[in-house]
């Protein structure tokens, strides 16, 4: 199918010249706009479709331009675009700008692939709130070193004000988060850590990391430690007894099972959502039940999902009216996620 024709250019050019109140930028490219077709024969060798157009100089001086007004940077690709928008935006350092924005407190650039550690971290701003850099990657092999994890978490080090992190797809280790966590004073609301589906080598988070979550950020509202495989039930019990108002529990692909979260329940808990299970597992009709037993201990109250979506219950009226009320709110926080004025998902719900 043709690739129609996306002038990112022209909308920088005009969002600067005639929009001079902008303070929230939200930007998603499908790979379908930047890949050439197989007319040109590219896919994620660095030659971008030539109907795609964004240059370096533009995407700067927009941002220059726009240093004391914006307030939220969102810019999300596809997969397997990464050489290609590095060709346009001089290898990534055309972002620079974004460290010198005063008044910005929200950061996601998800899905870019960087040639060097430091060009991610010349790009980050002391004083961010929400930062967001999911499946970040280094070099043509997007293979992460242990002194670049390193370099990246020492700069993270240098934004106090985080109250919401995502990290998905960085190798980031136990020691990481024991070094990193104390220096956010318990203020961290939402803290995403996933692995990397069938990669062991950038999911090498263990209990004892997630224990040190439990320990630094006690009001700590959303985990996700999806596809971390060393990951089970010391570490997910610890973070329910440590943190009173947990309400998120992201750990599908680790080792958690059926059993250990009718352990988990037993302690009392605010929890809305856990996610839990391995790819290609149905749950026998006993494992069924004790999940539902699990449910009802909650009156209704906890949503469970696994790899294969929302597990459904057969519960009594009053149980379901309050899973029912659940989801709404995970909803709601799904949503608010993405809205460009919020670094807490949670806004709203009394946290």
């Amino acid at each position: 199918s043709s690739i129609r024709t996306i002038d990112l250019d022209h909308a920088l050019q005009v969002a600067r010249d005639y929009m001079p109140n902008l303070k929230y930028v939200d930007i998603f490219i499908n790979q379908d706009y930047i890949l050439e077709d197989d007319t040109y024969g590219s896919f994620g060798l660095g030659e971008p479709n030539p109907n795609f157009m964004l240059s370096s100089h533009v995407l700067e001086q927009f941002l220059e331009s726009k240093s004391a007004d914006l307030v939220a940077f969102v810019f999300h690709l596809d997969d397997c675009c990464w050489e290609e928008i590095k060709a346009l935006t001089d290898r990534c350092r055309a972002f620079a700008p974004l460290a010198r924005m005063p008044n910005l407190k929200k950061l996601s650039l998800t899905n870019f692939g960087f040639d060097d550690v430091e060009t991610i971290t010349m790009c980050l701003n002391p004083g961010l709130e929400s930062l967001r850099l999911d499946q970040a990657a280094i070099g043509f092999e997007r293979i992460w070193s242990n002194s670049q994890v390193d370099a990246l978490v020492s700069k993270l080090f240098q934004l106090p004000h985080l109250v919401s992190l995502s990290l998905s797809g960085i190798p980031i280790t136990d020691s990481h988060v024991r070094f990193l966590l104390p220096r956010f004073n318990n203020q961290l609301k939402c803290l995403h850590l996933r692995g990397d589906f069938g990669d062991p080598s950038c999911s090498p988070l263990t209990d004892n990391g997630v224990k040190a979550i439990a320990e630094f950020c006690p009001s700590i509202l959303t985990v996700d430690v999806d596809y971390q495989d060393e990951v089970g039930f010391s570490g997910i019990l610890a973070l329910v007894q440590n943190c009173p108002n947990l309400l998120e529990i992201g750990a599908c692909g680790t080792s958690l099972g059926v059993e250990d979260v009718s352990s988990i329940l037993r302690v009392p808990n605010k929890l809305l959502n856990l996610s839990f299970g391995k790819i290609g597992h149905s749950h026998s009709s006993t494992e069924k039940v004790s999940l539902q037993n699990a449910v009802m201990s909650t009156n209704g109250r906890l949503v469970i999902c696994t790899m294969s979506g929302l597990m459904k219950m057969n519960l009594p009226p009053e149980h379901k009216a309050n899973q029912d009320d659940s989801m709404s709110k995970i909803k709601r926080a799904h949503e608010q996620q993405f809205d460009p004025m919020l670094c807490n998902k949670w806004d709203g719900e009394g946290w």
